[in-house]
């Protein structure tokens, strides 16, 4: 009888390369993260426009008291982006201001009005008032400068330089629109001794836009982030080849 000797020489074969479900599964989780934040502030927001606002949908502040000693109170220059685009003020994009004044202490009727910064200052010149510097929220508080003068200003509502007016306790509303703008609040007969009780709401579909702007993008960057882990935890669990035994 022959006798054959057998050498058995094992064969291994090469590892599986991984590189590709780790980066896979890493970058879905990554996503997967960015996907939650923009959905969760996206429903934020629609929580917001949905329950934060009044039955005219502004958002409205609380009532506070605007005073000052002199014939006038006005805001600092409010600059609405000249270098923004005209389409964004020929829609709602922007949105309205509304103002609602009620005299705080007196039967003094009280005027409020928006209009350009310059006729403001040209209406005002000479005429003692106090100019809004900064707005302390919580506890509210304004801080002022004082500009001197002597003049006593014409009635304000006889102007026709004014964006929007409120006189008799009628609400302002105002369109934004571009450029330098200011408020004022003056008792109608242009004397000494404003105190204005208002709340300031604003009205603009920009919230809303928002909302849909991050949450469209998260439910899509989610999907992605759905199949790049699916993708990788399958390459990672997928067994490796087994050694191939030569005779």
């Amino acid at each position: 009888m022959t006798t054959y000797a057998t050498n058995i020489t094992p064969f291994a074969a090469p590892t599986r390369d991984r590189t590709g479900p780790i980066l896979s599964t890493i970058g879905g989780g990554f996503l997967a993260f960015v996907a939650l934040v923009l959905i969760a502030a996206g429903a934020a927001l629609f929580w917001v426009s949905e329950n934060k606002t009044d039955a005219d949908g502004y958002y409205t502040t609380a009532s506070h008291t605007y005073s000052s000693p002199t014939r006038a109170l006005t805001t600092q220059s409010l600059d609405i982006d000249a270098d923004a685009p005209d389409w964004l003020f020929s829609t709602n994009t922007f949105g309205h201001v509304r103002i609602d004044p009620r005299p705080a202490s007196s039967d003094t009727p009280v005027f409020v009005g928006i209009a350009r910064t310059n006729d403001v200052d040209a209406y005002l010149d000479q005429v003692q008032h106090d100019e809004i510097t900064d707005v302390e929220v919580d506890p509210f508080a304004l801080d002022k400068r004082r500009e001197a003068g002597e003049a006593r200003p014409a009635a304000p509502a006889a102007q026709t330089f004014w964006a929007a007016s409120s006189t008799d306790g009628r609400a302002l509303d105002w369109k934004v629109r571009k450029g330098e703008w200011s408020v004022v609040m003056m008792n109608a007969d242009g004397s000494p001794g404003v105190s204005v009780d208002a709340t300031v709401g604003a009205k603009t579909p920009l919230v809303r836009d928002l909302a849909w702007w991050l949450t469209i993008p998260g439910i899509g960057l989610g999907l992605i982030a759905l199949v790049l882990v699916a993708f990788g935890v399958r390459g990672l669990t997928r067994s490796d080849p087994q050694p191939v035994i030569a005779a």
